[in-house]
Order: C-alpha cells, then structure tokens, then sequence
C-alpha cells in the first residue's frame, strides 16, 4: 500500500460515533427527499436557476466578489448575447456557466485529473487575467490569506502545496479518491470530505481554487446520490458560515505531515453543511406534500395569504375573485392544517399566516 493510501484511509477507515451518525441522518434525508420529490418540471426549472444564481454569487463573494445576487441574476439573463469587462461580473459569469455544466452533465463528469483541468478552463475562460494559467497547474507559489483593499496579503490563513509538488499530490489525491468512490471503499460523503480538504491544501491553480473546490463539492455529491443540492445553494451555507470554513480548514490542515494528522474539523464543519442543505431540501418537500392535500381554491388562498402575511375574508375575496363563503371554508381547512391562525372577532377578525 502506498504512504499516501494509507494516509487518506487512516483519516477516514473509522470515524467517531456521533459521524456514524450524522451520516445516516443525512442518508436519511436523501432517501426521503428523493422518494418525495413530487415537482412540475416547471418548478424544478425554476428552482435550480435560483439556486445557480445563489451558488454563483455566494461562491464569488467568499473570495471578494462584490456582486449581490439581483445582479447575478442580471449577468444570467444576459450569458447569451454579453460579455463583461470587470472581474467580479467575469468570475460570475464562468461560475454560473460551469456549475449549469455540472447540473446537466455530473454523470459524466468522472473524478478525474482531466476533468478538473478542463472545468477550471471553463471556470476562468472569462477572466482577462486568467488568461495564461486556466487550466493548467500553478508554475509558481501561492497562499491562502486575507487581503487588504489593496489585494496585499496582510495576513496569511494557511500555506500551500509548492508549485513543483502540486502535480504529484493532485495525482495522489484524485486517484486515491476516484479509486475510494469507484470501489465503495468508504461513505462518499469520507471521501468527498477528504478530497476537498486535501484540494484546497495544494491549492493546485494559480487562482479559482476556492471556486473550483464548490463545483467540484456539487459534482461528486451530484455523482453519488445526493440530489439536493440542486435545490439548495451548498455555497450560499458556507457563504453564511465563512468564519468556520477557514478556521476548519486551517486547523485540519495544520495537522498534516505530523503524527497527528487529522481532517476531523473539517470534517465536522463540512457534514454539517450538507445536513443543513439536506434539512432546508426537506422544507421543500413538506411544502410540496401541503399543497397536495389543498384544493385549488384553498391553495390560491393560502398563496395570497403568504404573500401578504395577514387579511380578512373580505380582502382575499376582493383580491382573488374566489366568493366569500369558499374564501371562508379555505380558511377554515388552513387552521385545521396549523397554516393560519384567527385574530379578532366580527368585522375585525383576520387570518395571519403562523
């Protein structure tokens, strides 16, 4: 067995009881959110663009992008016909590209050096001053650090594989990995962990490893199994939680090459991410199973009551055109569902949305 081999086996062959755990919670949830997905094609169209403009713009933002994601929006609906001169509206623009290419085609996107080099060119093919090195492995050093609003390192998060050893740990890396998933060596979610980690240590590209290591998260969850996470934004979660994604990753990394090697706070850190994208899957499918058992009538009402919080009979009536008496029935039937609740009595009663 190779040193590397069993490096990355004895960081993973047998992990803590309360991991043992989140991974069956999280299986859990991806049995259920899989046998439960009930969505119109039109919904799920619909979603999964949503979710392209979240992940993009989050993505972009953890490494400084400026853009909020009304303006991603905007950069999608013009990828066809425009090209944008300034950096953040580049980077968006091969993010949103790459990550549509994941979600179309992760089935035959294996975990290979090849793919990888070839989804950074996509990734970067924008980017005006990414023009010399997309695709290809760095040829001089780089780091993980903070930068000040003069892109000068003021402080550095953690250091990275040298230029001259990156091709020989990316190779180690991928295939330990490939070979892992292929053979159902570990839980996915193990070696995914693992790969990542190690990933964003070698730090392989001159720029875009941050970017490259959240596509290549949504791939190899997309290749083994975990559909949700093309309905909720795994970059908006991190995004949210920057402060703990650095830290995991330094403390993890800072293990390496001692006899305490160990990747549990990342570990930790990035099951926990996938468990709150899978909980936040299954809010969509409990919507999805309420509308179920509402008629038509019942769910317009329901709609407009979501969207303005609270109103009487007399208002929805007014608002929807459905008459007062089946306005008041819907109403009756969103309580018994624990949807709405009754404020006020005669004329002043109202229906608020729990």
């Amino acid at each position: 067995m190779n040193d590397h081999t069993d490096k990355f086996d004895k960081r993973i062959k047998s992990p803590e009881p309360h991991i043992v755990a989140i991974l069956a919670e999280i299986d859990g949830i991806r049995g259920e959110f899989k046998s439960g997905l009930r969505m119109t094609p039109q919904a799920i169209t619909s979603l999964k663009k949503s979710v392209l403009v979240t992940s993009a713009g989050a993505s972009t933002r953890i490494e400084g992008s400026k853009l909020n994601d009304e303006e991603v929006q905007e950069i999608l609906s013009k990828l066809s016909i425009s090209k944008f001169s300034d950096r953040d509206s580049q980077e968006v623009q091969g993010y949103l590209e790459t990550l549509q290419n994941v979600f179309d085609s992760y089935q035959a996107l294996p975990l290979r050096e090849g793919v990888i080099t070839s989804l950074h060119n996509e990734l970067m093919k924008y980017s005006d001053k990414d023009k010399l090195h997309k695709g290809s492995y760095k040829k001089q050093e780089n780091l993980v650090g903070v930068a000040n609003d003069k892109g000068e390192v003021t402080k550095i998060i953690f250091e990275t594989t040298p230029a001259w050893l990156a091709p020989k740990e990316m190779t180690e890396i991928v295939d330990w990995s490939f070979d892992a998933l292929e053979k159902n060596r570990f839980h996915p979610l193990l070696v995914i962990a693992n790969f990542l980690v190690e990933f964003l240590k070698i730090h392989p590209f001159q720029d875009g490893n941050g970017r490259m290591s959240r596509v290549l998260t949504n791939m190899l969850l997309l290749r083994s199994g975990y559909q949700f996470v093309e309905y909720v934004s795994h970059e908006q979660i991190v995004e949210r939680r920057k402060d703990e994604y650095y830290l995991a990753l330094r403390k993890s990394q800072e293990s390496f090459k001692t006899e305490h090697d160990t990747i549990a706070p990342w570990l930790n850190y990035f099951l926990s991410v996938v468990k709150e994208q899978a909980t936040k899957a299954l809010v969509y499918l409990e919507e999805e199973k309420f509308e179920d058992v509402l008629s038509p009538k019942q769910y317009e009402v329901w709609k407009y009551l979501s969207g303005v919080g609270e109103a009487s009979p007399a208002e929805i009536t007014k608002e929807t055109g459905i008459l007062i008496a089946t306005v008041r029935q819907s109403l009756l039937r969103l309580m018994e569902l624990g949807k709405v609740k009754r404020t006020g009595r005669g004329p002043q009663t109202r229906y608020v949305k729990i």
